[in-house]
């Protein structure tokens, strides 16, 4: 209201309210025209406005996600910004479409390239979790491991499975616990079920945590403990 009709939340404050990045710390707003704002609001003008540009959130207007994700680029790192994707994504307001169109009308804006690198290297399909993606990263730490398959469906005893991570030649089958999709007694309930149905077919399976994972020397024993197991039976 400070900075006239066509103001919109904008940057972190709207990946906030987008729940893409919780906790912004100020108020960020673009405006499309000279403003003075008020105290405590940054105020960011651009001449790159289009009407799929904004919209409005629990009655606030906001940058759209697109174009969220492209302020976003240019204030934060790129791990962050990975994990941003990630939300949007999970939360299915991710629209590639959207962004990729975005992108197109950017014309060399900063945070444009930052943004493309970030879509280049996002995989819808595989690795979706921040989770998946460091475990990944860990296995690259240890050239000496086998490289598993990802996301792979492995017959149990009564149905198939997604595992997180498969190695075939040993039977181990290595699965991701995020608090996300891990922490109800529900979740549990149905994790030791599935478990237990890979391990009547002499599957072995691994539960590998966020702590876990950022303790490669843990980690990788533990790994490798499991493959040998895996080699002798």
């Amino acid at each position: 209201m400070a900075c006239g009709n066509r103001a919109a939340l904008s940057h972190r404050s709207a990946a906030d309210l987008w729940a893409l990045r919780p906790n912004a710390t100020r108020l960020e707003v673009t405006v499309p025209h000279e403003c003075k704002g008020a105290e405590g609001v940054q105020v960011h003008r651009t001449r790159m406005l289009a009407p799929q540009d904004f919209t409005e959130n629990d009655g606030i207007p906001v940058t759209s996600v697109a174009r969220t994700l492209l302020d976003l680029s240019a204030v934060v790192s790129a791990p962050d910004l990975a994990v941003a994707i990630d939300r949007a994504e999970r939360s299915r307001i991710f629209d590639l479409t959207s962004v990729v169109e975005v992108l197109d009308r950017a014309n060399g804006r900063r945070g444009a390239r930052a943004l493309r690198r970030a879509i280049a290297a996002y995989e819808p399909s595989t690795q979706k979790s921040v989770l998946e993606r460091r475990f990944k990263a860990l296995l690259r730490t240890a050239p000496d491991l086998p490289a598993p398959r990802f996301n792979a469906a492995v017959q149990g005893e009564q149905t198939r499975h997604e595992v997180d991570a498969f190695w075939p030649e040993h039977r181990l089958a290595i699965q991701l616990d995020g608090f996300e999709f891990h922490r109800t007694r529900q979740d549990r309930e149905r994790d030791a079920t599935s478990d237990a149905d890979l391990e009547l077919v002499g599957h072995r399976v691994m539960r590998l945590t966020w702590d876990e994972c950022g303790r490669p020397r843990r980690a990788h024993a533990a790994a490798d403990q499991a493959c040998r197991r895996g080699r002798v039976g």
